[in-house]
Protein backbone atom coordinates (compact mmCIF):
# COMPACT_ATOMS: atom_id res chain seq x y z
CA UNK A 1 0.00 0.00 0.00
CA UNK A 2 1.45 3.24 -0.63
CA UNK A 3 1.53 6.37 1.67
CA UNK A 4 -0.88 8.71 0.53
CA UNK A 5 -0.69 12.68 2.14
CA UNK A 6 -3.87 14.63 1.44
CA UNK A 7 -4.95 18.41 2.34
CA UNK A 8 -8.89 17.59 0.79
CA UNK A 9 -9.31 20.21 -2.28
CA UNK A 10 -5.58 22.11 -1.77
CA UNK A 11 -2.62 19.20 -2.71
CA UNK A 12 -1.64 15.89 -2.59
CA UNK A 13 1.42 13.36 -1.99
CA UNK A 14 2.19 10.03 -2.60
CA UNK A 15 5.01 7.44 -2.03
CA UNK A 16 5.13 4.27 -3.85
CA UNK A 17 7.69 2.87 -1.49
CA UNK A 18 10.22 4.06 0.58
CA UNK A 19 14.27 3.23 1.43
CA UNK A 20 16.35 4.53 4.25
CA UNK A 21 19.19 6.07 3.05
CA UNK A 22 20.47 4.71 6.54
CA UNK A 23 19.87 1.52 6.78
CA UNK A 24 18.79 0.69 3.34
CA UNK A 25 15.09 -0.39 4.79
CA UNK A 26 12.54 -0.66 2.36
CA UNK A 27 8.72 -0.49 3.16
CA UNK A 28 5.74 0.93 2.11
CA UNK A 29 3.71 1.88 5.05
CA UNK A 30 4.05 3.23 8.84
CA UNK A 31 5.27 0.38 10.50
CA UNK A 32 8.28 0.94 8.88
CA UNK A 33 8.57 4.68 9.09
CA UNK A 34 7.03 7.59 10.92
CA UNK A 35 5.87 10.82 9.14
CA UNK A 36 5.73 13.19 11.90
CA UNK A 37 8.37 15.54 10.35
CA UNK A 38 6.61 16.49 7.14
CA UNK A 39 5.84 19.91 5.87
CA UNK A 40 2.66 21.47 4.26
CA UNK A 41 4.71 24.21 1.91
CA UNK A 42 4.06 26.54 -1.60
CA UNK A 43 5.01 22.95 -3.52
CA UNK A 44 2.75 21.05 -1.70
CA UNK A 45 2.88 18.48 0.98
CA UNK A 46 6.53 17.27 1.38
CA UNK A 47 7.03 14.01 3.63
CA UNK A 48 9.72 13.85 5.92
CA UNK A 49 10.20 10.20 7.20
CA UNK A 50 11.87 8.82 9.82
CA UNK A 51 13.13 5.53 9.83
CA UNK A 52 12.15 2.88 12.93
CA UNK A 53 15.12 0.61 12.61
CA UNK A 54 17.94 3.19 12.78
CA UNK A 55 16.22 6.83 13.11
CA UNK A 56 17.27 8.32 9.95
CA UNK A 57 15.68 11.27 8.89
CA UNK A 58 15.01 12.25 5.45
CA UNK A 59 12.97 13.52 2.38
CA UNK A 60 12.23 10.84 0.29
CA UNK A 61 12.65 11.76 -3.62
CA UNK A 62 10.57 9.37 -5.07
CA UNK A 63 7.12 11.66 -3.60
CA UNK A 64 4.55 12.87 -6.04
CA UNK A 65 3.30 15.99 -5.15
CA UNK A 66 0.02 17.54 -6.69
CA UNK A 67 -1.27 20.84 -6.00
CA UNK A 68 -4.84 21.41 -6.53
CA UNK A 69 -5.63 24.71 -5.94
CA UNK A 70 -2.30 27.28 -5.39
CA UNK A 71 -3.73 30.49 -4.45
CA UNK A 72 -5.83 28.72 -1.61
CA UNK A 73 -3.07 26.12 -0.78
CA UNK A 74 -0.46 29.66 0.10
CA UNK A 75 -2.97 31.22 1.62
CA UNK A 76 -3.41 28.03 3.81
CA UNK A 77 0.17 27.63 4.51
CA UNK A 78 0.65 31.65 5.38
CA UNK A 79 -2.18 31.48 8.05
CA UNK A 80 -0.86 28.33 9.33
CA UNK A 81 2.28 29.48 9.93
CA UNK A 82 1.19 33.00 11.86
CA UNK A 83 -1.23 31.14 13.91
CA UNK A 84 0.93 28.38 15.06
CA UNK A 85 4.27 30.27 15.44
CA UNK A 86 6.69 27.67 13.10
CA UNK A 87 8.63 29.03 10.87
CA UNK A 88 7.44 29.84 7.13
CA UNK A 89 8.57 26.49 5.36
CA UNK A 90 8.19 27.68 1.46
CA UNK A 91 9.31 24.95 -0.81
CA UNK A 92 10.36 21.78 -1.10
CA UNK A 93 14.66 22.45 -0.33
CA UNK A 94 13.74 24.15 2.45
CA UNK A 95 12.36 21.07 4.24
CA UNK A 96 15.02 19.04 2.63
CA UNK A 97 17.45 21.64 4.80
CA UNK A 98 15.22 21.21 7.51
CA UNK A 99 15.08 17.53 7.89
CA UNK A 100 19.02 17.65 7.48
CA UNK A 101 19.39 19.54 10.89
CA UNK A 102 17.18 17.81 12.75
CA UNK A 103 19.04 14.25 11.20
CA UNK A 104 22.48 16.53 12.97
CA UNK A 105 20.91 17.06 15.53
CA UNK A 106 19.64 13.65 16.46
CA UNK A 107 23.49 12.47 15.41
CA UNK A 108 24.63 15.47 17.45
CA UNK A 109 26.62 16.38 14.71
CA UNK A 110 25.27 20.03 14.77
CA UNK A 111 27.39 22.99 16.20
Amino acid sequence: MALKFRLKGLAETFIDELSCPGCGKCGKDDDDFSTEHTKVTFDGIIVVVQCRRCGEIFVPGTQRLGVLNPEALRDAVVKDSADTGEPLMENFHAVRLSAEKLNAQRKGDLH
